[in-house]
């Protein structure tokens, strides 16, 4: 057997020895290079790299500090999940271009090209794939729109620069579980991937051409015969609601009405299977509102569920429903009424804190202006009728067939007005309060044939409960002494009681325009107060440099 030279030998360790050095050189130049530009973030604020603009001002600053500026996109898998991540972005309703991904693939190709990538190309790619993981983080953990813009009154802790967010980070990458952590941060509420997965359902049927606006004419019902009866099935078939085969024919049978039936349903119509005047407006709105609403909804559920306790209470006051959630679980729900258009019920958070019983009912300056001012002068007697007590600012109780209410100005009004407990009160037979500047509550209602309607905005901004024995019955946690029997007999005195909880209720006022039912079926609602379009601007818009506080 022949061995090599020991001069053959030398050559080789020194050629592999040069080989070590140099790649210790290119990743001491690529660490300089990363260092360079977490430098320049620190002293000038700013990094760009290419037309892409790096966003996090210290998480990611901190990183690289903490790394001694090495890359740290070393693993190969890390690259391979996020980008597949930033690929299928748009299943959650947000724009890939916000996360650099046109700037990543081609810098990647550039990479795999060379047999030496350059340093520089090195630190750059690296930077931005973790500019662009701090991106993603943020907005699919809080969302990319600011609530707080919209709804000044919606409080939220919206940052995530903190030393476990970090360390959770560098936990991540090192553990190769990239995928697996992202999932576990989209929103925990169960309407979110059945809304990702309906959005993917919509954008197919986009792709596959939309569907047909359907010609407005007289209704359409089982039995009739008509030339636009075959594009009704088109329609229906388009979403999946109608699945026969007689397409064509100009016959609506009761498979068509089935499927008619099934899509008013869908968007929280009279499902009395005819094609009216809502219907036809339901059936003739473009694919890509759809999109828009889906969208708009996956945002808004990246707002709302952060932090939340184990035990909480939503109103979805689009939906006309409040819930009563534990882990996450929905075990209580009960019809609502809102606020009118020109009365929005607001967004925001609290805490229910106590209940009344046998509530009173003081007039609030805008409802007496603009509603029961009117009246009064109207109808002398009304006050009497309504059982309303008047009195002066000096506390006393004052006849009111003693004022002359004609001489009354709307902006002079020397009274309160207070409507005694009962029947007849206006807040019904129980109120649950939850401090708020907007001095908007839950209460009962006399009016209870409104919660059979569809669409129920007609409160003047509070929120009427349905099913208020029940809620006060969750809510006072108590079977032995709080049970709706008992409840009873305290309303049954007609005397006021205020009753503090055991302890405080968290509760959300969201807006949701899209939610799903139980059997899983995405429900579209309407847009009540034309605030989807705010949202959706927002969603639409690049990555905005206020959008920066978020992540540091």
């Amino acid at each position: 057997m022949k061995y090599p030279s020991i001069k053959a030998v030398l050559i080789s360790i020194f050629l592999n020895l040069m080989f070590i050095s140099m790649i210790f050189a290119q990743e001491n130049l690529t660490s300089l290079k990363i260092q360079e530009g977490i430098d320049q973030i620190w002293t000038t604020g700013q990094l760009d790299i290419g037309s892409a603009n790096i966003a996090s001002k210290l998480i990611l600053p901190k990183l690289y500090e903490r790394n001694d500026f090495q890359l740290i996109w070393q693993n190969l898998q890390n690259v391979t999940d996020l980008l597949n991540e930033l690929k299928h972005i748009e299943e959650d309703g947000l724009n890939p271009e916000d996360y650099h991904l046109p700037t990543l693939l081609i810098q990647k190709l550039h990479i795999e090209q060379s047999e030496s990538p350059e340093p520089s190309l090195l630190a750059d790619y690296d930077i931005l794939l973790t500019d662009s993981l701090i991106r993603l983080i943020s907005h699919l953990y809080f969302g990319k729109v600011d609530p707080e813009n919209l709804h000044p009154n919606w409080r939220m802790t919206r940052r995530i620069n903190d030393t476990d967010t970090i360390e959770e980070i560098e936990k991540t990458l090192r553990s190769n579980q990239l995928a697996n952590a992202l999932k576990k941060i989209r929103p925990r509420l169960k309407s979110y991937n059945p809304m990702r997965a309906a959005l993917k359902k919509y954008r197919d049927i986009q792709k596959a051409g939309g569907w047909e606006p359907i010609p407005e004419g007289p209704i359409l019902k089982v039995g009739m015969r008509d030339e636009r009866i075959p594009k009704l099935r088109n329609r229906l078939a388009a979403t999946g609601h109608f699945q026969g085969t007689h397409t064509t024919s100009d016959h609506f049978d009761k498979e068509l009405e089935k499927a008619l039936v099934q899509f008013q349903k869908t968007h929280r119509l009279v499902a009395d299977g005819i094609v009216g005047k809502n219907t036809y407006a339901a059936l003739n709105v473009p694919v890509s509102r759809k999109i828009d609403q889906l969208r708009v909804n996956l945002e808004r559920c990246r707002w709302s569920c952060r932090k939340r306790p184990e035990e909480f209470m939503i109103v979805d006051i689009a939906g006309f429903r409040m819930y009563h959630y534990q882990n996450f679980e929905i075990k209580w729900t009960s019809k609502v009424q809102v606020g009118k258009s020109f009365r929005k019920t607001p967004v925001f958070n609290s805490q229910i804190k106590y209940i009344v019983f046998n509530p009173t009912w003081t007039l609030p300056p805008t409802i007496l202006k603009e509603d029961m001012l009117p009246k009064i002068k109207k109808d002398p007697d009304f006050l009497k009728k309504m059982k309303f007590e008047v009195i002066d600012w000096n506390g006393r109780i004052v006849d009111p067939s003693s004022v002359n209410w004609s001489a009354i100005s709307v902006d002079n009004v020397p009274y309160t007005f207070r409507q005694s407990p009962g029947p007849h009160n206006a807040l019904g037979r129980i109120k649950f309060i939850f401090p708020n500047k907007h001095f908007i509550y839950l209460h009962d209602s006399p009016k209870r044939s409104f919660y059979a309607l569809k669409d129920r905005a007609f409160s003047s901004g509070c929120i009427r409960v349905e099913k208020n024995m029940e809620l006060a019955e969750i809510l006072l946690n108590d079977s032995e002494k709080w049970n709706q029997q008992n409840i009873r007999t305290v309303i049954d005195t007609l005397k006021t009681e205020k009753v503090n909880l055991p302890k405080p209720m968290p509760i959300s006022l969201f807006y949701w325009t899209v939610s799903y039912d139980e059997k899983g079926n995405i429900i579209f609602k309407k847009d009540i107060y034309d605030r989807d379009g705010e949202v959706l601007n927002g969603l639409n818009q690049e990555f905005m440099m206020w959008q920066r506080r978020f992540l540091d």
